[in-house]
C-alpha cells in the first residue's frame, strides 16, 4: 500500500513535467510576462489619450482606430502595428469612448476552399462631412534595442489632432518578431477568389490596406483595412 502511494505521489509531481501536460503559461514566464507587459502598454497608450482633461473637445466623437504603419514606410505595418490598433478598439470601448467597426461590409461569407470566415475581404470608408469621426492612427520606429510608438486621436474632417500618445517598447524578443514588416508577398492569398468584379480588377485584388499619413488633413479620408 505504501509504495502504490509513494508511486502515485510521485506520478502527480511528474505530471506537469510532461510535454502538453500544461495548458497555460505560468505567471513568471518570461515570454508570458513580456506579453502582459505588451497589453499594459496599450492600455497606457489609451490612457495618455483619453485622460487628458478637460475632456470637452473629444465629446460627441466616434473613434475608429486603424493598423499603425512603419514610420519609414506609412505604407506597410506589421503584426505589432495591427495589434496596436486593434488594442485601442477594446482600450477606447473599456473608457466609455465609443468605437465603430468600420471594416465590416454587414454580411459574412466563406471564401471557398478556405475553413474561416471572411468578414470583409476590404472596406472603404470616406469620412468627408462626418463630424463625428475621430481616427486613432499611429506610426512606430523599430530601433536596434527599442520601439518607438507615436498615436494620434485625429478629427476626421479636417485632420485637427485631438490627443496624442507615446510610448518606448524595449524590444523583447516578442516585440522583436511582430514588429518585423509585412513582406509584400504577405498580403496575397494562395486560393482564388470566386468572383473578381470590374471594380476590383480596377482597384486590384489586394489594394493597400493603409491609410498615408499624408492624406490626414484632406478633409476626405478614405480607409482601407484589410482584415
Amino acid at each position: 500500500m505504501h509504495s502504490l502511494l509513494r508511486l502515485l505521489l510521485l506520478c502527480a509531481l511528474l505530471l506537469p513535467l510532461l510535454p502538453g501536460c500544461t495548458t497555460t503559461p505560468a505567471p513568471n514566464d518570461p515570454a508570458y510576462v513580456d506579453a502582459v507587459e505588451l497589453k499594459l502598454k496599450c492600455r497606457e497608450l489609451a490612457d495618455q489619450m483619453l485622460a487628458t482633461m478637460p475632456n470637452d473637445a473629444i465629446q460627441g466623437f466616434v473613434a475608429m482606430p486603424t493598423s499603425f504603419v512603419d514610420q519609414n514606410n506609412t505604407s506597410r505595418s506589421s503584426p505589432l502595428g495591427r495589434l496596436l490598433g486593434e488594442a485601442m478598439f477594446y482600450e477606447f470601448n473599456q473608457r466609455g469612448f465609443p468605437t465603430r467597426e468600420y471594416r465590416l461590409t454587414g454580411h459574412i461569407s466563406v471564401a471557398g476552399g478556405r475553413d474561416d470566415l471572411a468578414l470583409a475581404a476590404s472596406q472603404l470608408v470616406s469620412t468627408q462631412g462626418q463630424k463625428w469621426a475621430a481616427l486613432v492612427v499611429g506610426t512606430y520606429y523599430v530601433d536596434k534595442d527599442a520601439t518607438f510608438v507615436n498615436a494620434r486621436l485625429v478629427r476626421a474632417d479636417d485632420g485637427l489632432v485631438l490627443r496624442t500618445g507615446q510610448l518606448v517598447l524595449v524590444n523583447t524578443p516578442i516585440i522583436a518578431r511582430m514588429g518585423k514588416s509585412d513582406p509584400v508577398a504577405s498580403r496575397a492569398v494562395a486560393v482564388k477568389p470566386a468572383a473578381v468584379t470590374p471594380a476590383r480588377q480596377r482597384q486590384g485584388l489586394y489594394p493597400s490596406l493603409y491609410t498615408p499619413a499624408s492624406s490626414i488633413s484632406s478633409g476626405s479620408i478614405p480607409i482601407k483595412q484589410g482584415k
